[in-house]
């Protein structure tokens, strides 16, 4: 995206670009404002932001990598600025919740300029107080007693080793899959949250993973009596494409919580110096 440099031009009220250096001192709009896009964030800006919030979401708290955007609180075309104060890091799926709002329909609640503030700075105290081991003791203690929750809803040889050794081609009992719902519900407790930033975003990254799960077990497989499950058997022979992409969905999503879920249990092992009790992780 072309980006020129500072006070190189400026949007008069006719949305035309002026320059000095032009005939006449106007020049036609840009790609992006014709098409109704806004200049970007200084890089500097954008850079301070991602590190502050540790490449997570400072709404949904999950670490996103490369797939993250930073949102402008106050919009461009209702005056907001190209600044930090202005700027909040959030995930793609939280960008687009946000944007989908209609003001002229209006569902739901949406977030006010100060509502994003305090989420984005709440964040960002959290990243900056964490310092590679949570070494403050009540830290340690709080996310200890989180953790041993984790461990008690969702212990490593219940719903997790099931999707593990499982294979989607037949039918499974909907409740060997008990577990991970439970800790999808214990996620809507505010209290169950881990204080240090790594935990907490492999603990929301989890909740999401296990969402996708269950979207694609509600999305192809249908009820066989007894509470029980399947992938269409016809679906093999009368739509083979269709049944090996609904199989890849569930094995590709369970693949998904089992990485996460390995994830978070090794870091919560290594950053709170405690060993699982024996039976409750391999």
């Amino acid at each position: 995206m072309y980006a020129p440099p500072d006070n190189q031009y400026e949007l008069g009220p006719t949305r035309q670009r002026r320059r000095s250096d032009s005939p006449g001192g106007v020049l036609p709009l840009l790609f992006e404002e014709r098409n109704g896009f806004h200049m970007p964030f200084p890089p500097k800006v954008r850079e301070d932001a991602l590190v502050a919030c540790g490449r997570h979401c400072c709404l949904c708290h999950k670490f996103c990598g490369i797939k993250i955007e930073v949102h402008h609180i106050r919009e461009e075309s209702e005056g907001g600025e190209n600044t930090a104060d202005n700027a909040i890091a959030v995930c793609f799926d939280c960008h687009a919740d946000m944007r989908s709002y209609d003001h002229k329909h209006p569902k739901g609640n949406k977030y006010t300029e100060s509502e994003l503030k305090r989420h984005r700075d709440s964040w960002y105290g959290k990243v900056a107080g964490n310092i590679g081991t949570a070494n403050r003791a009540e830290v340690v203690e709080t996310d200890k007693e989180v953790f041993r929750l984790v461990a008690r809803i969702l212990p490593w040889d219940g719903s997790i080793d099931f999707i593990r050794r499982n294979h989607f081609e037949g039918s499974f009992d909907g409740d060997h899959l008990k577990d991970l719902y439970d800790f999808e519900w214990q996620c809507h407790n505010p209290a169950f949250e881990f204080i240090d930033p790594d935990l907490e975003g492999l603990r929301v990254q989890l909740r999401h993973n296990i969402q996708g799960f269950r979207d694609a077990v509600g999305s192809n497989t249908f009820s066989t009596g007894y509470g029980r499950n399947s992938v269409p058997a016809e679906w093999e022979t009368e739509q083979p494409d269709l049944f090996k992409r609904a199989v890849g969905e569930l094995h590709a999503t369970a693949d998904e919580i089992i990485s996460t879920y390995g994830n978070l249990v090794r870091t919560a092992t290594r950053k709170l110096g405690i060993l699982p009790h024996q039976g409750d992780f391999p």
